[in-house]
């Protein structure tokens, strides 16, 4: 039984916000409700107003005050710093080209192989972006952005590839495709300069990647190793922006159900005032738009409250998800005892890149001493630290990541 038991999967989630959240001084009226951090510390801690809906699940999570990348902070627009929110690398708006790898990669590399999906890239709005602006969470080991998945019925497709003949026939038409691409390359490289061969390697390079990937989604597909894919509403757009979440949420919690993947981002909005998700607020009643709450919140008498129903309904949604893991029986507990989830911002007040907002949820079976609120030391510790010990967690063997400092977390693991 002992050894079922350990051959349990272990999963992992990194879900970020933008723009910060609500903290009102505590001269401010609003303090006292709207203030994100909870009052008290270690187990004496107590939610404030917009945390609320993660109360039965306190004994699950801890609320983490001062990690932040010391390293990201100079970038010449804060809303840039946010790129960096899984790799701790210092991004420079007009200056940097390429990000690192990011955290949820390098774990998604040791599990390769293991499962149908590497890991599960998800955001809201899907792409790329561009590095000042950026729309995944994820990035390869060269630094550049892993698309993320949007779309609901391909997301589900990618996860039940097995029940699907029209995504097997379309895995068949693009293993074609790339023959072919192959075949082309070989003749058009005999007509190239040196330069020019260069460039068409790279390219090469990166179909072998793709090719690698259609191998293995056909692979699974054969296998078709799948539980039988659940009865899920997909004819949802973002713009319906609560189903939309905890469709996403619903996704996320089968892929580690049934180990499809054991690694998921979920970006639920991108930063600064100009992406497509910067509307979610006022889609659900409010009167201002995302970056409009972050940077009106000082300065309108009901500014830090405004704000703060943001942080509600982030925390409301984040409930559901830890809800629906918790409820799942698995082995010697719940689904959410083998889940480790890091939710959080790359800003606490806005443009300040310091002291983010994280809640880790889960992860009791894999050391997480859950059911505190732990205050760190900004001088001392750094967000990456906690990174290499989601990692290590994980079963992934390293002892440096990004900028860490080899600091233990101890508090947080056992």
């Amino acid at each position: 039984e002992q050894q079922a038991l350990e051959s349990l999967p272990k999963r992992t989630a990194f879900i970020f916000f933008p723009n910060g959240v609500s903290l009102p001084p505590e001269k401010d009226p609003q303090h006292e409700d709207w203030f994100w951090f909870p009052k008290g510390e270690g187990r004496n801690y107590e939610f404030r107003t917009s945390q609320t809906a993660l109360n039965p699940y306190r004994e699950d999570i801890s609320i983490i005050s001062g990690l932040s990348h010391p390293q990201n902070r100079n970038s010449g627009d804060a809303h840039v710093n946010p790129t960096g929110f899984l790799t701790s690398k210092d991004i420079v708006k007009g200056k940097t080209t390429f990000n690192s790898i990011s955290i949820d990669q390098v774990i998604s590399s040791f599990q390769e192989g293991k499962t149908q999906l590497a890991s599960m890239p998800l955001s809201t709005v899907g792409g790329v972006g561009n590095i000042s602006r950026t729309y995944t969470l994820s990035f390869d080991k060269d630094g550049k952005g892993i698309p993320a998945w949007s779309n609901l019925k391909s997301i589900y497709e990618r996860m039940y590839v097995a029940s699907s003949p029209a995504v097997k026939a379309r895995l068949q038409e693009k293993s074609h495709l790339l023959n072919e691409i192959y075949r082309d390359a070989k003749d058009l490289r005999r007509n190239l300069g040196q330069e020019d061969q260069a460039t068409l390697d790279e390219y090469l390079a990166s179909i072998a990647e793709l090719e690698k990937k259609v191998a293995n989604d056909k692979l699974w597909a054969d296998k078709g190793a799948q539980s039988t894919p659940p009865e899920i509403n997909l004819e949802i757009e973002f713009t319906d922006v609560e189903n939309y979440i905890r469709t996403m949420y619903d996704l996320m919690y089968f892929a580690f159900k049934s180990d499809i993947t054991r690694v998921a981002t979920y970006q639920l909005a991108s930063e600064g005032g100009t992406a497509p998700t910067n509307n979610l607020s006022k889609r659900i009643g409010m009167a201002k738009d995302l970056h409009q709450l972050s940077h009106s919140a000082a300065k309108d008498e009901n500014g830090f409250k405004d704000w703060g129903l943001w942080d509600q309904f982030v925390a409301q949604q984040f409930a559901y998800f830890v809800k629906r893991l918790k409820d799942t029986k698995e082995g010697d507990g719940s689904l959410l005892d083998r889940c480790l989830i890091l939710q959080g911002a790359a800003t606490s007040r806005v443009h300040d890149n310091t002291n983010f907002p994280l809640i880790l949820a889960g992860g009791k079976k894999l050391g997480h001493k859950a059911g505190q609120f732990v205050t760190y030391d900004e001088n001392k510790h750094c967000l990456s630290n906690l990174f290499v010990r989601i990692a290590n967690a994980m079963d992934v063997p390293i002892d440096a990541f990004g900028d860490s400092t080899g600091v233990s977390m101890s508090e947080l693991f056992a």
